[in-house]
């Protein structure tokens, strides 16, 4: 569940830290008092992109930070590993928002990327927003919706499904480019004419390294020759660097017996035959060394042949490699192109045989569900004065693909006698969103998601159906945590907290603070939704009987 949420320098948000409690609590305020700016924080701990625009002014940066308590599941571990990060029954989720544009992300204190929050923040928080109303509308959806109603039965086929529906669209790819290449005789001339050029210069990348060293050399020879030359005469002539300190050290040899000067006469001493080491060393690598006229123009071509390979096959040694080991194979398949081709057929049947098989599987579970689904939506419907509509999980059958064999709609009729049709053909906004809410208070049923948060779902709808959705919210509320957003005094008081959202207007801002009521503070806060901003007597009355008190 979410323990707290703390806010800073957001939108109008000057600083805020709000502590949450299980059960159903309620946020309320005037239009415009920057009810959307919560959910906006939210969404983005949940991964919704970052902008600057969400800075408040004269700020440097926003931070939301928010504390969750979480039950450590399966998915939830699953998702931890693949996230390098370890599995806790708290997580710390933080967001900054910097003027550059760009976000920093911690998971418990560890850096984090926006796609670790889409991963993660699905198995805590589920936001339902009037947007997300407007999805059921969308067809892809539907198929979406009754898996996860049925997600303990389908979890495990489901990851199978995937694995399997990849290997076969992957040989499919495979089959379908391999019968669109050229695999003629004169195919196999060019491509063993290719494999016999690359086989003539056997390099690697480091061999040819060390041949453009040697190039470089040669190339350096003259400057070397005269460089080592300066380089003699400067430590080993008359007046050069080695004859000048064995005088020194003959200078100093007088006072080497006091004690005082015997350990710098060591150390110069043992410099000066380390230096005479190098000398040699030096010389005699100088002297090795020999201007090849026949070596130089022998690197010269084999690079050349190297450098032409390079711009024809690709710009490593290795990359050619790969290359020729591709070469191979295509030398490979058309050599025994029959027999290639009915293997490559053989696998995408088998392939798809078995992602058919457990696609079959799914299906049956998902019509099993479905029965059940529909079931349970009408008793659903009845509680929130839907009595008269009915809500169908249509199937088709289609090609293998993502989910399966599957084409599911969410058909419906309103009243009584009406056809079924599509969500956007026949029900209204207040409908629609009762229908989700509807949908969503079976699929939390059997969701490990603790927290739930409604974002003015109740748009539309007043009197006894928004007194019904206020107790559907407060149903899920005995198992789960729920926050909402409403402008109804029906429903807001139902919640067991209610927190207070104001805007403060001054001559140089507009900041948003949020409260959490106190028992009259909130007898005030329904009176204010029930008549307006003016207070009356019958307006406070009205608000104790809603609130029992």
């Amino acid at each position: 569940m979410l323990k707290s949420l703390y806010i800073s320098s957001f939108v109008i948000i000057d600083q805020t830290r709000i502590d949450f409690e299980s059960g159903m609590s309620v946020l309320t305020g005037e239009t415009g008092a920057g009810k959307s700016i919560i959910i906006d924080a939210l969404g983005q701990l949940c991964g919704n992109r970052a902008s600057v625009s969400l800075i408040k002014k004269n700020c440097s940066k926003a931070i939301i930070e928010g504390v969750f308590d979480a039950t450590i599941n399966e998915a939830l571990e699953d998702i931890c590993e693949q996230l390098h990060i370890e599995p806790d029954e708290q997580f710390v989720i933080t967001k900054e928002i910097l003027q550059s544009g760009k976000s920093n992300i911690k998971i418990n204190y560890q850096n984090a990327s926006n796609q670790a929050l889409k991963l993660l923040m699905p198995l805590l928080i589920d936001i339902h927003s009037q947007f997300e109303t407007q999805k059921l509308f969308e067809e892809k959806n539907h198929i979406i919706l009754l898996d996860e109603f049925s997600s303990q039965e389908l979890a495990d086929l489901q990851k199978k499904y995937a694995n399997l529906y990849t290997s076969y669209k992957e040989l499919k790819t495979k089959l379908k480019k391999t019968l669109e290449e050229d695999m003629s005789d004169e195919q196999l001339d060019f491509l063993e004419s290719q494999l016999d050029e690359i086989d003539k210069v056997e390099y690697t990348d480091d061999e040819v390294d060390e041949l453009e060293n040697e190039l470089k050399m040669l190339q350096n020879f003259e400057k070397m020759n005269e460089d080592i030359q300066n380089f003699d005469r400067l430590m080993n002539s008359s007046k050069g660097a080695l004859p000048l300190i064995k005088e020194s050290l003959n200078a100093l040899e007088s006072v080497n017996e006091i004690e005082a000067f015997q350990k710098s006469y060591d150390n110069i001493y043992n410099q000066y035959y380390l230096l005479i080491d190098d000398y040699e060393n030096v010389m005699e690598t100088y002297r090795e060394f020999q201007f090849d006229q026949y070596r130089f123009n022998e690197i010269q071509e084999t690079l050349y042949i190297i450098n032409r390979l390079k711009r024809k096959y690709g710009f490593t040694m290795e990359r050619i490699k790969e290359y020729r080991n591709d070469i191979i194979e295509k030398i490979e398949k058309i050599s025994h192109r029959e027999e290639y081709i009915q293997d490559l057929q053989k696998q995408v049947s088998e392939s798809k045989d078995a992602a058919l098989l457990i696609a079959n599987q799914m299906h049956h579970i998902r019509l099993k569900n479905a029965n059940h689904f529909e079931r349970l939506i009408q008793k659903e419907f009845k509680d929130l004065y839907l009595d008269k509509a009915i809500l169908k999980v249509n199937f088709d059958r289609v090609e293998l693909c993502k989910n399966g064999i599957d084409r599911i709609q969410f058909l419906v009729s309103i009243n009584k006698g009406q056809d079924l049709s599509l969500l956007n053909e026949s029900a209204s906004g207040g409908e629609i969103s009762r229908i989700m809410l509807a949908i969503k208070t079976i699929i939390l049923a059997y969701s490990s998601i603790e927290t739930i948060i409604f974002d003015e779902v109740d748009t539309g709808v007043s009197g006894k159906v928004a007194s019904s959705i206020g107790d559907k919210m407060l149903q899920l509320a005995q198992n789960k945590q729920v926050i909402c957003i409403t402008h109804l005094p029906q429903v807001a008081c139902l919640a067991e907290h209610h927190y207070c959202i104001e805007k403060m207007i001054t001559d140089h801002e507009t900041t948003t603070a949020v409260h959490l009521l106190s028992k009259n503070s909130r007898i005030e806060e329904i009176a204010k939704m029930l008549s307006g901003e003016k207070l009356t007597p019958e307006a406070i009355e009205n608000a104790k009987k809603l609130l029992n008190v």
